[in-house]
């Protein structure tokens, strides 16, 4: 993972207060699989936030640390492949 990808999961663990093993950061390889993976560490805490909110604020995130444009960020989208995530 390049100096993008550290610095997405950085803001995603600072902003979400949870933690991202590195070894289970370099499989969440879209933007939905992130977003399932935070809602589940959420969970597991007893956070009640919906789905739907973690979806915007980590798409806030995505286009904040990349660049790229809030109509780019699917939750399909490959942060690599499609958002030129080095």
């Amino acid at each position: 993972m390049g100096l993008e990808g550290v610095e997405l999961v950085m803001a995603v663990e600072e902003h979400f207060a949870i933690e991202v093993d590195d070894v289970e950061a370099a499989k969440l390889v879209t933007c939905g699989l992130l977003c399932d993976y935070i809602v589940g560490r959420l969970r597991a805490r007893g956070d009640a936030r919906t789905e739907d909110e973690v979806w915007s604020h980590l798409k806030a995130i995505i286009v904040e640390q990349l660049g790229v444009k809030p109509k780019e960020v699917t939750r399909e989208a490959k942060f690599v492949e499609d958002l030129g995530m080095d």
